[in-house]
């Protein structure tokens, strides 16, 4: 029995010595590293599905919204707001429109509280709205020949000024878009990276020039994209108008 007893004291002193638990850590390191990165991925899917689901319910909200109001709500000014907008009232969910009729701003955010949507995606970012005066102004058909007795923003010859390209490089071709043209509106989401992003391709969707990009999701340094657009199709727009006797 003493002799067990030793062995024992023996066996338990001997702990483990510096290099063994250096392995130790280096080991469950690979194993939590390998464990979080495909949860991160994982998550960020996740969200990026919960955001597309709302993304799609903006599209069919923003049709609504012409269906009762024969026109696209104007933006809503943001914080850091642009000559013409009204400060008071920016970031408050709510179009801007000083001049009754005529809107402040054609690129700010996405009017979420005229929609009855939520304003922010999965990262609490706030959806870019950008929209061509002449299907947001109500000023009865702006743009080409209309009756003014139409009381509709646009009409059937009405074109939008967006445009959508499948990279910056098209864009900055002087090309029409490449992807769809005549675009009378457009809402965007900027994704996980926002604040950090310096891609070319993410920086056309936020410097209101008209131009934007719809491409794949990407994590190349330097060329990274994880924006997600949904757009106004001018023909559904038109169709449903025409259908729903707001257009002759």
């Amino acid at each position: 029995m003493p002799g067990i007893y030793v062995m024992k004291t023996k066996y338990f002193s001997q702990g483990f010595t510096l290099i063994e638990m250096a392995m130790v850590i280096f080991i469950l390191g690979l194993m939590m590293t390998s464990f979080l990165e495909p949860l991160a991925s994982r998550v960020e899917e996740e969200e990026r599905n919960k955001t597309q689901i709302q993304l799609d319910e903006i599209e069919e909200v923003l049709y609504g919204y012409v269906l009762r109001n024969n026109t696209l709500p104007c933006p809503d000014c943001t914080a850091t707001t642009v000559a013409g907008c009204a400060t008071a009232t920016a970031g408050d969910g709510i179009a801007d429109q000083t001049v009754p009729g005529t809107c402040d701003t054609e690129f700010g955010n996405l009017p979420w509280a005229d929609l009855g949507v939520k304003g922010t995606d999965q990262w609490d970012n706030e959806f870019t709205y950008r929209v061509d005066n002449v299907f947001a102004d109500n000023t009865d058909g702006t743009g080409c020949a209309a009756s003014a007795s139409l009381n509709v923003s646009f009409s059937l010859c009405s074109d939008g000024d967006i445009e959508i390209f499948s990279s910056d490089v098209a864009a900055d071709a002087g090309a029409v878009g490449d992807l769809a043209t005549g675009i009378p509106a457009v809402v965007v989401s900027h994704g996980k990276n926002w604040a950090s992003s310096t891609s070319d391709d993410e920086g056309q969707n936020t410097d209101d020039d008209g131009e934007f990009v719809d491409k794949d999701y990407s994590q190349t340094v330097g060329a990274e994209y994880d924006d997600m657009l949904i757009w106004i199709s001018p023909h559904i727009l038109k169709t449903m108008s025409v259908k729903a006797g707001i257009l002759p």
